[in-house]
């Protein structure tokens, strides 16, 4: 008798628990705490609401917990003074187009348009980016591709149950173009000698949560990258995401992010948004503004982002447009000059967005101007003192 009432009341428990998900009422939500509050003190505050913790964000001061949105406990810890936000893990996306176009048959090394546009291999002979370290947070790496493995220095996925490869092509796409060696074969990056620290936060379908890109973050931070690109975007201002922009940007990081594929005006989207992260629009080997590519007064650079082949997973190559594929060419540019000046993170940022070229757009459109690195190394040679000793 008491096993079958026990097996009943069981039942109807799970029962009410899956009508809880069904409803919506449970999900994962980001906690922020205040500054003042410790990493010890946050999970007495959440053990104290009877709050699941999923993972902690030390980055942001915050925690990814499971909870009920209705429920009391919810209801107290949101009225908790140690509390400074309570958020969605929202969900940021990848910022390409979709293509159907097939995969490159490259039996020779070629330059890719957008590599000549910025003028890098005029600069390869000073510099190529050796001894720089680039964080990628995207799908992952092909780690076999033969354009990519040698610069490949290190690996991780922080997305759940998926290792550090790539199954999604994009994240490969951008490795390409920031850093495909120079080897006689399939393409050449900006900066061909750089090294890739790849960080999977984003799943085979190009959607990554904030979670996910703090903990990436939070890597990057930890292998002391030079470089952080982020070809992918959000539409709501994250707390806990600006939290960790701003702490990245302490470590002296530079930060560069896809303006995004909305099109339209004031369109730009995080964390490119950001002040403290190169917001980068998309332009076509004309030097027309890609129809895609975001604007607002957010956006710092304009780069070419329309028909980019670049490496591709399976160790194939592949044309692909969006500001995902406008974004790494700033990325490899940053790479360039800090492997020739050694600088601050604020003073290369400042070198590439004086040394643009005005391709007569709007500034909501271009920013300052399309990305050239041939002037951004020609001015370190004429700068005097400081942080541009020659």
């Amino acid at each position: 008798m008491f096993p079958l009432i026990f097996y009943v009341l069981a039942l109807g428990a799970i029962k009410k628990e899956l009508i809880r998900y069904k409803k919506g009422r449970v999900k994962y939500k980001i906690v922020g705490f205040k500054d003042n509050v410790s990493f010890q003190e946050s999970e007495g505050v959440l053990a104290h609401h009877g709050i699941k913790i999923k993972k902690h964000l030390p980055l942001a001061n915050a925690c990814l917990c499971l909870v009920d949105e209705v429920s009391s406990s919810f209801r107290s810890l949101a009225a908790d003074d140690s509390i400074e936000f309570i958020e969605d893990d929202y969900i940021a996306s990848i910022q390409v187009l979709p293509s159907a176009a097939e995969t490159l048959k490259i039996t020779s090394q070629s330059i890719p348009w957008g590599i000549k546009k910025i003028e890098a291999p005029d600069v390869w002979k000073r510099c190529t980016g050796e001894g720089v370290k680039v964080g990628i947070i995207d799908t992952g790496i092909d780690m076999r591709h033969p354009d990519l493995m040698d610069n490949i220095k290190e690996a991780s996925s922080v997305v759940d149950g998926t290792s550090d490869n790539d199954d999604n092509g994009h994240g490969t796409h951008v490795a390409g173009t920031i850093a495909a060696l120079d080897n006689n074969i399939g393409v050449v990056g900006v900066a061909p000698k750089t090294q890739i620290y790849s960080v999977k936060a984003f799943d085979k379908r190009g959607r990554g949560t904030v979670s996910d890109i703090i903990d990436a973050l939070d890597w990057c931070i930890a292998k002391e990258v030079h470089v952080i690109n982020m070809s992918f975007g959000i539409s709501t201002n994250s707390s806990s995401l600006k939290r960790a922009i701003l702490a990245a940007h302490k470590h002296n990081i530079i930060m560069v992010a896809a303006a995004g594929n909305s099109g339209g005006t004031d369109s730009v989207l995080y964390p490119a948004k950001y002040p403290e992260v190169i917001a980068v629009a998309a332009s076509d080997s004309r030097d027309k503004a890609a129809d895609f590519s975001s604007t607002g007064p957010e956006v710092n650079i304009i780069a070419p982002g329309v028909d980019i082949p670049s490496t591709y997973i399976n160790q194939n190559y592949k044309i692909l447009s969006g500001t995902s594929m406008a974004c790494p060419h700033v990325t490899g540019a940053c790479a360039l000059l800090m492997s020739i000046s050694g600088g601050k993170a604020e003073d290369v940022k400042r070198i590439i967005l004086s040394s643009t070229k005005d391709i007569g757009l709007p500034e909501d459109t271009q920013g300052v101007g399309l990305l050239n690195v041939s002037a951004a190394v020609s001015s370190i040679k004429k700068a005097k003192g400081g942080f541009f000793n020659e």
